[in-house]
Formats: structure tokens, sequence, C-alpha cells
């Protein structure tokens, strides 16, 4: 009730924010400046003026307040579902088919995907962790390295016995997204020496990896893919290598988070589940 008094200079204005009654207030304020031993407040024509007591008090009792309100805030947040932001792609192909295995193990701990394209915006709260491709420098951001990957053709096993040569990439479609982190198949085709092949290729260019998988699993091209969204459907048969040759991009996988989050337990528990199941698939 003292900072509220004294922010509006005013006991029953104080009474009407907290919606309490003005005796309340003022009786509230006695009791403190009894306890203190020194006046707080004195009246000055309608309001009340802070002593020089009250002034000195004051900024202590804000810090206060607003230290409650953020352990508050805390406790609140600490109660919902850990919010994971992560890409489309990455989500489909890699994460979806291990979260039960997430479940299992952490029954109490809820884990919502926010899949999308767009940087996770941290400062307005709207994820707790997140997955990123990149260099792993984030301002204001701690970051640990999750995995690193490589990128090579992939395509259907009835595409498969077509593709003797690079060459013979010629006659088929080439699906691949925007040019990222030095991933493209210009800089395939000149890393396996066939860059003059380019011009006479059909490319497919999608904005989502998973969709141009998708267009590959239906045999509709081969798409030049990073092996970390690949490495179940190879496993599985699903989809053939057909060359050796593989890129290095320039960018890595990076967990992402607040070094202040009001969760870093719930934060750490699920790090450490994806570097096990990272560290699973480099086995």
């Amino acid at each position: 009730m003292f900072a509220v008094a004294a922010r509006h200079g005013s006991y029953s204005a104080a009474a009407s924010e907290l919606c309490v009654t003005q005796a309340a207030v003022s009786q509230q304020i006695r009791n403190l400046e009894a306890s203190l031993g020194c006046r707080l407040f004195v009246r000055r024509g309608a309001g009340m003026v802070l002593t020089s007591a009250g002034r000195e008090l004051l900024p202590f009792a804000e810090q206060g307040l607003a230290t409650l309100e953020r352990g508050l805030a805390r406790l609140e947040h600490a109660a919902g579902p850990l919010q994971l932001s992560v890409l489309p792609s990455l989500a489909a192909r890699w994460l979806m088919p291990r979260l039960w295995r997430f479940a299992e193990r952490h029954p109490r701990l809820e884990l919502r995907l926010h899949p999308s394209q767009q940087l996770a915006d941290f400062a307005g709260g709207e994820v707790d962790l997140a997955i990123r491709y990149g260099e792993g420098n984030y301002a204001g951001l701690h970051s640990e390295w999750l995995m690193s990957d490589t990128a090579f053709p992939v395509c259907s096993p009835a595409l498969a016995a077509r593709l003797q040569r690079v060459e013979d990439l010629i006659s088929l479609p080439l699906v691949a997204g925007p040019e990222y982190a030095g991933v493209s198949w210009a800089n395939w085709l000149a890393l396996s020496g066939h860059e003059h092949i380019l011009p006479r290729c059909r490319q497919l260019t999608v904005d989502d990896g998973n969709l141009g998988l998708e267009m590959v699993l239906a045999g509709q091209g081969v798409a030049l893919s990073r092996s970390v969204l690949v490495a179940d459907l190879l496993r599985q048969g699903r989809l053939c290598r057909p060359f050796a040759s593989e890129l290095t991009p320039k960018h890595r996988y990076y967990l992402v988070w607040r070094p202040d989050s009001p969760r870093l337990d719930d934060i750490a528990t699920v790090r450490d589940w994806l570097k096990q199941e990272a560290l699973q698939d480099r086995e």
C-alpha cells in the first residue's frame, strides 16, 4: 500500500486502485510508520506528500514489488507447456518421429512445438527454447551446438537405376530450396566436377525442404537435401543416395534460449534429451 499511495499522492486514490477502503490504507500506513518509528507521509492540501524518510524508503519498496511480480510471473509461466521453436522441415523429418520417446521419459513435461521459418521472439516471451540453423551467435541469448549435417542428392528407389552417372541428372527435375549456407545444386555440381551440366538441368525451387522431400518420395525428381532430414528415409529404404559427393554447409544446428529464462530446469531437460537423440544419430 505504501508504494501505491506514494505513486498517487493520495490515500483515496490508492484505496480505489487496491479495491479497499481509504480507512484501510490509512491504517496500514500508520502501522508501517509505527513499526519504523518515523513519519512517511504528511498531508499537504488534499493530498499526501512523502517525508524525507518516505522518499528514502520508496525505491526499495518499488524494487521489492517488482521482484515479487517477476517471481509470480515465473511461477505462472512455469506451469504451462515448454514452447519450442523449430524449422518446419526439421520438425517433420527429425523431431516428430522422436517425440514419443520424450513423452515416455518425461510424462510431466509437455513440449509444444512452434514450426516456423521465422526466428523465435524470445523478447516477447513466445518461446522458451529454439533450434536454430546458423552460426551460433545470437545477441543476448545462450546457444549450444546440437548437431551438424551434410547435403547430397537423394531420390526414390524407382529413379535410382536411371542415375548411373552425374550427367544423368540432366534427364530429371532437380528439387532444391533457396540457396542457404552454401547449399545449392550449383555448388554440389562444382564439387563433383560437373558444373558444366547445370545450364541443361531443370531446377524446381521450393521454400519448404519437407515439401521438396515429399515430391522426391513421389518419384518427381532428385532433391539436394540435408543428411539430418533424410537419415530415417535412407534407413527405411524409401530414398536412395545415388552419388557419394556431399557438401558441408556453413551453418549448424544450435539450441538457443534466454540465460535468464524462468524455466532453465525444464530447458535443461529438453536440451539433454535432444542432444542424446542427436548423438544416437551419429553413432
